[in-house]
């Protein structure tokens, strides 16, 4: 009789697989690849591949960096909300723009950005 193989197959984390798609969603929504994003936090494409599907979790030492090249907090990456100091610091005129520029594809959202910054700079410009 032979025995039966066994399989090796890890089960994956929901936690790790969470943090993967808010780490994924935020990468793509700046445009990034994965190699981009694995060079700035000092891994390869792979492994942010890996972190992104949840089959690998990022070090502690590597969240902070990951967290400075997608412009977010660690607190965003591991729980997807952010800090209370942050959130309490938007009032609602900005909350309502977050929320519009969300539904804007990525396209759109740069020009949105731009405009803004643009209303702002003849604003400045006029009082000075």
């Amino acid at each position: 009789m032979s025995r039966p193989q066994q399989t090796t197959k890890r089960l994956i984390d929901p936690k790790r697989v969470a943090i993967g798609s808010r780490i994924r969603t935020k990468r793509e929504l700046l445009g990034f690849t994965t190699e981009e994003l694995g060079a700035m936090i000092g891994v390869t494409g792979n492994a942010v591949t890996q972190y992104e599907t949840g089959r690998a979790a990022p070090k502690p030492q590597r969240f902070e960096a990951i967290a400075l090249a997608l412009g977010t907090s660690t607190t965003w990456l591991l729980t997807g909300h952010e800090p209370d100091e942050l959130a309490r610091a938007q009032t609602r005129l900005e909350l309502e723009t977050l929320a519009a520029i969300r539904e804007l594809s990525y396209e759109r959202q740069e020009m949105a950005i731009n405009l803004i910054r643009a209303l702002g700079q003849k604003i400045s410009s006029k009082s000075e």
